[in-house]
């Protein structure tokens, strides 16, 4: 089509306007970020927090606020050290790809060529069972938190003990987040490589992208460095967190700490296709497109509660990466969640633009929030307010979960007592799944322990007994079923079978 002189230069002009009103407001946006984060913090009371955003080829961002520690703490940089919990997924998977481009495996290798020692309770799964599986959380088995959160139990136990734990959807039909999985992977690094999976990737991706304020344990950072102390917030209080690792457990599935400083370094590597600022490749580019290839479709119900506001035509899975449409750009992204610790990384990979939050306090979901509003490209003068839409949401799910548990209280039998004394429903307990557990007496109150934590236990009614964990707001119910010798067969408790143990 031909256009006159002057309508080119009339084209010209304006587009030249528009950059010029677009570097500007992009200078105010940033400025309005500092308020932003701010303002998040204060609804989610989180002592500490660092900020980055990034292009392929600029940090355009980045940003620490507040405090490492509630009390004496130090001022926050872009060179504290936080956790970054399941962020780790990713780079994990970056491990795998690059001996994949070594032809030392391939992604769709059985899982027992590498761990031949490895059975599932399903001969099926141990058969069929690929690295890309567990990559992609869809093996159909349940969670095990639980061995690593309440049990402290060494990865080579939880091996044998997957024996033992019955599927709970048949393989690849379902997306089921297990965390156990990954620390599989982490020994598929290690018996291939030669290396400890952490010591790979210092190697053979962090040094190179020139991430050397990043670490595979908590028990790799030097005194000199500053990390964040992690902190609950419950009854309007913050409370000191207990680390859910070991100092120097190196756990593939989440034990990474790093700086948001090096955070930056991680996410700019991924927008320029896996290759160094020296221009060095360290993953091929076929390898690249595999990590982002959705692998999996995921339900609704087993993805973030955010969709409600980002109305996503389609969630999905990659390797190391959740991923959905908004505004007609896909967007990969993970959050990171330990004990009093948060973060989330987020990719735009179109548009050439990355986000990661960083956090010292248990769930505030208000990193959801950054994302969204670094990602959201809404018109000038559309006003959109996601850290309120963000808070709403949880604060909407948590008053459900109130009025589900006021439904519950209502089904509770009155005036009924245990069928027997105290005493007999004391004493050590096993299942084969989650191992052994003990119930005792302190003073007048009963407890449930396990090695790592002690959960209060109250009668609830008859037989059944009510056992809470405060700092994740969990309650389970413990049944005992006693049998025709009037003494306890067993107990029932997270949806397995306790029986009496010495």
């Amino acid at each position: 089509m031909n256009r006159s002189k002057n309508a080119i230069i009339v084209t010209v002009l304006t587009t030249l306007l528009v950059l010029v009103s677009s570097a500007s407001a992009g200078a105010n946006d940033w400025k309005r970020l500092d308020a932003f984060v701010e303002n998040g913090m204060d609804l989610w009371n989180v002592p500490g927090m660092a900020v980055t955003v990034v292009s392929g080829n600029a940090v355009l961002y980045q940003q620490g606020f507040g405090q490492t520690a509630v009390d004496g703490g130090k001022k926050i940089d872009e060179h504290t050290l936080f956790a970054n919990a399941s962020t780790t997924k990713a780079m994990v998977a970056a491990g795998i790809l690059m001996l994949a481009d070594e032809g030392k495996l391939t992604l769709d290798d059985p899982i027992i060529k590498h761990i031949p020692e490895l059975h599932f309770n399903n001969p099926l799964l141990t058969s069929q069972l690929t690295i890309r599986d567990l990559l992609v959380h869809r093996t159909g088995l349940p969670s095990t938190d639980g061995w690593t959160f309440f049990q402290d139990m060494p990865l080579e136990e939880q091996i044998d003990r997957l024996s033992q734990v019955p599927v709970a959807a048949p393989l690849r039909t379902r997306h089921i987040y297990q965390n156990t999985m990954y620390e599989l992977a982490g020994i598929v690094i290690e018996r291939v490589s030669g290396q400890q999976w952490d010591h790979f990737l210092t190697k053979r991706l962090w040094q190179p992208v020139g991430m050397l304020e990043t670490y595979g344990t908590r028990s790799q950072i030097t005194p000199e460095q500053t990390h964040v102390l992690p902190y609950f917030f419950n009854d309007g209080e913050l409370s000191r967190a207990d680390w859910d690792f070991p100092d120097e457990l190196a756990d593939a599935a989440g034990s990474v700490w790093s700086s948001i400083h090096d955070m930056g370094l991680w996410a700019q590597f991924l927008l320029r296709g896996a290759v160094t600022e020296g221009g060095e490749r360290l993953i091929s580019e076929d390898s690249l497109e595999e990590m982002f290839k959705p692998q999996s479709l995921i339900a609704t119900d087993d993805f973030y509660p955010t969709t409600g506001l980002t109305r996503p035509d389609w969630t999905s899975y990659g390797l190391g990466w959740f991923q959905q449409n908004f505004q007609g750009r896909k967007i990969d992204f993970h959050t990171g969640s330990l004990s009093g610790l948060i973060a989330i990384i987020g990719l735009d990979r179109e548009g050439d633009r990355a986000v990661i939050v960083l956090g010292n306090r248990d769930h505030a979901e208000m990193r959801h929030a950054v994302l969204w509003e670094v990602m959201d490209n809404r018109p000038d003068g559309v006003t959109r307010d996601w850290n309120r839409e963000i808070w709403k949401l949880y604060a909407g799910l948590a008053e459900k979960g109130d009025e589900t548990w006021a439904e519950t209280k209502k089904q509770r039998l009155r005036k009924t007592r245990p069928s027997l004394s105290q005493a007999d429903y004391l004493g050590t307990w096993e299942s084969p799944v989650s191992g052994k557990i003990i119930i005792e007496q302190q003073g007048r109150e009963m407890f449930l322990r396990t090695k790592k934590v002690s959960m209060p236990m109250s009668h609830w009614h008859l037989d059944t007994f009510l056992v809470e964990h405060e700092p994740w707001g969990m309650r389970e119910f413990a049944e005992f079923r006693i049998g025709p010798t009037g003494k306890i067969d067993k107990l029932v408790l997270f949806g397995e079978e306790f029986l009496p143990g010495e």
